[in-house]
């Protein structure tokens, strides 16, 4: 009997040591998690900062354009002078589109540094968090790329547009074309950053989660 009671006290001491050692195991691969989330992090505000450029900028431009096209043939000085500002705005953004998409890559890239600690995470519900945070990241970069490929294609419809004007021979068909061609764009870019807004909210409400 005095046996037995000593074997079940060894296997309760036992059970109680593997479990410190997967706490402290977890903790380590979670501590290793948190660095790369912070990393990632660095990136993410750059990114955000960029967009936000990219966002007065684009607004600056649509202004433009609108203006443009509400003025008549005769206004060629003016029209002149508009288009020069269109090409230019063009440049910019194209320039903070890719410092933009330059950003939430590293971003991305780093956090996917972590899935080599999720493997080793023991708790569960801890490893589905982290779980989730890259599959969330994952849908993120895939819309935020959609938006990126539709800014870019936007971009160089307007560039198109803005030459027409440069021709003496304005065909008002191919302009009415290009407008509607810039429109459907710019819905499409519009549904692109709504979805990856969604999933952003979601990413860091997952994110402070883990954190706790």
């Amino acid at each position: 009997m005095k046996k037995k009671r000593i074997l079940i006290a060894l296997a309760i001491i036992m059970s109680f040591i593997l479990i410190l050692k997967g706490c402290q195991f977890d903790k380590k691969q979670a501590s290793k998690i948190y660095k790369i989330m912070a990393k990632s992090a660095e990136f993410e505000k750059k990114f955000a900062a960029t967009q936000l450029e990219l966002y007065e900028t684009r607004k600056n431009a649509q202004a433009l354009y609108n203006e443009l096209i509400n003025l008549t043939i005769n206004d060629k000085d003016i029209i002149n002078q508009k288009v020069e500002e269109g090409f230019t705005f063009i440049k910019e953004q194209q320039q903070l589109v890719k410092e933009a998409e330059e950003n939430f890559t590293k971003a991305y890239h780093t956090l996917s540094k972590i899935k080599k600690n999720i493997n080793k995470i023991q708790d569960e519900d801890q490893k589905n968090q982290a779980t989730n945070l890259v599959t969330i990241m994952d849908e993120r970069k895939k819309r935020i790329d959609s938006f990126f490929e539709d800014y870019n294609e936007s971009l160089e419809l307007q560039n198109t547009f803005y030459q027409q004007f440069e021709d003496d021979k304005i065909r008002i068909d191919s302009l009415t074309q290009q407008i509607n061609d810039i429109n459907i764009r710019t819905q499409d870019m519009g549904e692109a950053i709504k979805e990856f807004n969604r999933y952003s909210e979601q990413y860091f409400e997952v994110e402070k989660e883990f954190m706790k």
